[in-house]
This record gives C-alpha cells, structure tokens and sequence, in this order.
C-alpha cells in the first residue's frame, strides 16, 4: 500500500502544477486515471486492513479532491466530497 501512496502523490504533484492550464474537464480525468482508478483496484484488498492503512487511502482521496477542486489544505474536504458524488 505504501507503493501506491508513494505513486498516487507522486502524479497528485505533478497535476497540481499544471493545474491551472488545464480545463476541469481535463483534470478530472487525469485524477480519475492516475489516483481513482489505482484505489479503486485496490478496493478488493482493503477488506481486514487496520485502520491507520485505510486512513492513509483516504488522504489520498481527498488530496485529489483538493487538487481537482483547487481548495485550500486547511478548508474542510466534506463538502469538497459531496460536491464531487
């Protein structure tokens, strides 16, 4: 799991940089192939997993979500969430 962490904020960097000449449209599919769809493969393993590791998966969503959204590190992401399901 610390393999795919380690590469999901490695692509969240890199579309954080080129964010802003990039279309929402555009920007959610690069989160949606490079962060979504690797968690959502890992989604079989997740079953029994402690806590602390499933924590770890879910700051990965919810960077993505701040990246997408362009929303502050210290805003609440709940809303943030909930506007993008």
């Amino acid at each position: 799991m610390q393999g795919v962490a380690r590469l999901a904020f490695y692509h969240l960097k890199n579309i954080s940089k080129v964010r802003l000449f990039l279309s929402l449209s555009n920007t959610e599919r690069l989160v949606h192939t490079f962060i979504i769809s690797r968690l959502e493969y890992c989604n079989v393993l997740l079953s029994g997993l402690p806590r602390n590791t499933i924590s770890h998966l879910q700051i990965i969503q919810n960077s993505a979500a701040q990246v997408l959204t362009r929303t502050r590190r210290r805003a609440h992401i709940t809303p943030v969430l909930k506007s993008l399901y």
